[in-house]
């Protein structure tokens, strides 16, 4: 595959803050690539940088092969779908999605062809004489997406777009969205804080925390490999539990009393044992798991307790016979236990 977008080294500084330091990504054509993390991470300022919205401190930013480093965010070849769509409510629909073809002098049958195409694709053709004001949120969603597609651009970029819908619509609009990026088949960057998102759309994610890239890989990757603490605990629903523990003779000592295999011998000392609620079972030789609330999800149930000091979550297959106040004894595998430096946070061992 071709790369389509490299980001060399990428900077952006407000006076003596950080917002972004040194983000290194190549994006391959027809590549869907996810930058995930919590509010303030740098992920829609990389964004930004890319489009042309947000200037460049240092480093190198190439589209196509060419340095777009300094040009406008016309020049870029981009086309950008905000969180808020965008779109001009005194113009139809039909005006909304020809408008930057007009302004970069393209004959009206030629735009009015590519706006009938997109339209089409993405099932909107009906919508085209009403206005904004007319349509519901996952309307003008896929307006804000036709937009950009009738643009051709070579590349796309997404920045929260899903965030003001229902949580139905956002599933939807997931499916909707991977399935036009697969028919289109060019590069696009997502932004999204949702890991869900991320999980079901990524080709790759790409894990910012504090302007830094903590992580790149493909979402089983980094839900099966967490590079670090902070990735164990962002990758999951419901997160990973992460605990102190002590590592000596193949046993992981959680507190007194509270012992687990440990998955490999990695030496002896302080860890932070991370381990999926989903990886905890009843086992007549697991430690006692102190049941203090339930919560039905339907196909399975959630428990939160305390394994001895520590509290925890375990997702059980549907259960409904266990309440809170009771107490059974979990274990995991030693397979399904990751390891975490406590002073780097970083992966220890060859754990999956």
């Amino acid at each position: 595959m071709t790369d389509v977008i490299s980001l060399q080294t990428l900077r952006k500084e407000y006076g003596s803050v950080v917002a972004v330091e040194g983000v290194d990504l190549e994006v391959a054509e027809g590549e869907l690539i996810v930058l995930l993390g919590p509010s303030g991470c740098g992920k829609s300022t990389t964004l930004r940088m890319v489009a042309g919205l947000e200037t460049i401190t240092s480093g190198r930013l190439l589209i196509g092969g060419r340095d777009v480093t300094k040009l406008e965010p016309k020049d870029r070849d981009i086309a950008m779908v905000f969180q808020n769509y965008a779109l001009y409510p005194h113009k139809t629909i039909r005006a909304n999605m020809a408008f930057g073809l007009r302004m970069r002098g393209m004959g009206a049958a030629e735009a009015a062809e590519r706006v009938a195409s997109a339209a089409d694709m993405l099932d909107i053709a009906h919508l085209l004489d009403r206005k904004p004001a007319q349509l519901s949120g996952g309307q003008m969603q896929r307006v804000a997406l036709g937009r950009a597609l009738v643009r051709d651009p070579a590349v796309f970029l997404l920045d929260e777009p899903l965030s003001n819908l229902d949580a139905k619509l956002r599933a939807r609009m997931r499916e909707e969205i991977a399935l036009l990026q697969k028919r289109i088949g060019k590069a696009m960057l997502y932004v999204t804080h949702d890991q869900t998102e991320a999980m079901t759309l990524a080709d790759r994610i790409v894990i910012m925390r504090d302007g830094h890239v903590q992580q790149i890989g493909s979402p089983l990757e980094v839900y099966d490999r967490p590079a670090n603490a902070f990735v164990a605990g962002f990758i999951g629903s419901p997160e990973m539990n992460l605990v102190p523990a002590t590592l000596d003779a193949g046993q992981l000592t959680l507190a007194d009393g509270v012992r687990l295999s440990a998955p490999e011998d990695v030496g002896a000392g302080p860890v932070i044992a991370g381990i999926r609620p989903e990886a905890l079972e009843p086992s007549d030789e697991g430690a006692p798991f102190v049941i203090q609330g339930v919560e039905q999800l339907g196909s399975q149930t959630l428990f939160i307790g305390t394994l001895g000091p520590h509290r925890i979550r375990v997702l059980a297959g549907r259960r409904d016979d266990l309440v809170a106040g009771a107490t059974i004894p979990v274990a995991a595998a030693p397979s399904a236990i990751h390891l975490f430096d406590p002073t780097t946070n970083q992966r220890m061992g060859s754990t999956v």
